[in-house]
């Protein structure tokens, strides 16, 4: 009866902990660009590089996770990466330098990336053959919530009770990952690594190439989501209306978790594309919408739309990106989409910083929804035909 079982303890223990890493990481997205420009005198250009060192921290990581994953004992690399996790946010207390949030971002970075990719591997594993598909796109949902539940989080700790209180709630939160993802017995058929057919060093250990197509999708809509996370909360506080950052969030959170019910129903009878087109084109309206409101209202306005069109379009990409591999190859599939997250996170927050401090937030987002419509197009010209047959 409990062969076919999608909620096991496993599966569910090992997306709360996912979703508890992911929340850490978008909690400081947000919180850290204000800690950044109002208590350590930094720029908007400082609060982006926060992003950027973090991202260069998981980028170098995410690059061997699947292989550190698929060849080695997947419960000792889940315990020292999520023990490492916990220690390193345990540090943030006694930050009180741009140098030293420089310093714990990258490294954060590296133990994110890890920590992420072998649990999200092993809640696949754990799934029933017949359920992978299912699966997959429900423990998105734990990693989709963290990201925009995240950000609220933060600002609303921020505001209410300071930076310090801050970091030790996300520094017990991620003790209590550490915990729920390693006190599940773990199978050695799951643990043990599979005989490579490659020997030494070859780019397959590192890159899944089928799931190459789904990654690029998600290399644009990371891109432009990391504009919204990073610049919503200062354009927000340049206002004077620095606690609607908050309510952005959370409401951009309520959107996809009060959907995702009906997304699913929709994905499983009649497939991906539709998700996708839907999801896509709501994004997009939201990203032209922040082009055009200069109050904290009309931006408040844009984060339903926002929040179903991310909610929509991004776990399908993950999903689809897993799912056009073999299932031994889950650590990889999932690191290559990983990767072009990563990448295009940090690189985002970069470049749009510096598009901002050029045109302004208004112009920036015009600019992003430009990029989707782009993202958009390729996918119906080239990508979509790479779609597995079942969805």
């Amino acid at each position: 009866m409990d062969s076919n079982r999608l909620w096991s303890p496993a599966f569910t223990n090992y997306g709360i902990s996912s979703g508890i890493l992911y929340m850490t990481q978008y909690v400081l997205v947000a919180a850290l660009s204000i800690v950044i420009t109002s208590e350590l005198a930094g720029s908007d250009l400082d609060a982006g590089l926060a992003m950027t060192y973090f991202q260069i921290g998981t980028i170098l990581c995410r690059i061997f996770a699947g292989r550190l994953i698929d060849g080695f004992n997947k419960r000792i690399v889940l315990l020292i990466s999520t023990a490492l996790f916990f220690i390193i946010m345990g540090l943030f207390n006694f930050t009180t330098s741009l140098e030293a949030v420089f310093v714990l971002r990258g490294l954060h970075g590296v133990v994110f990336a890890l920590g992420t990719t072998v649990m999200a591997t092993l809640a696949v594993l754990v799934l029933p053959p017949s359920r992978k598909g299912e699966g997959v796109n429900m423990f998105a949902i734990f990693s989709n919530i963290a990201m925009v539940l995240g950000p609220a989080i933060g600002l609303y700790a921020l505001s209410s009770y300071g930076s310090m209180a801050l970091y030790i709630f996300l520094t017990v939160m991620t003790g209590l990952a550490m915990v729920l993802s390693n006190i599940i017995p773990l199978s050695k058929e799951l643990a043990l690594p599979k005989q490579s057919k490659y020997k030494g060093w070859h780019i397959s250990q590192f890159i899944e190439n089928k799931s190459l197509p789904w990654a690029l999708m998600g290399l644009f809509i990371g891109f432009t989501y990391s504009g919204v996370l990073v610049f919503i909360p200062i354009e927000l506080n340049s206002m004077g209306a620095g606690i609607w950052g908050s309510a952005f969030f959370a409401i951009f959170a309520l959107m996809i978790i009060i959907s995702r019910p009906i997304v699913g129903k929709i994905y499983a009878r009649y497939g991906s594309k539709i998700i996708i087109y839907t999801g896509l084109g709501l994004f997009i309206l939201g990203l032209f919408g922040l082009g055009l409101a200069i109050t904290p209202l009309a931006i408040l306005f844009t984060a339903p739309l926002l929040g179903l069109g991310y909610g929509a379009a991004q776990p399908a990409f993950q999903a689809l990106a897993i799912q056009s591999a073999p299932i031994e190859r889950a650590g990889v599939s999932t690191a290559t989409y990983f990767l072009a997250l990563d990448i295009s996170v940090g690189a985002g927050s970069v470049i749009l910083a510096v598009l901002a401090s050029a045109w302004g937030y208004q112009y920036l987002y015009m600019f992003t929804a430009l990029v989707m419509v782009i993202a958009l197009a390729l996918y119906h010209i080239w990508v979509k035909r790479y779609t597995p047959l079942e969805l």
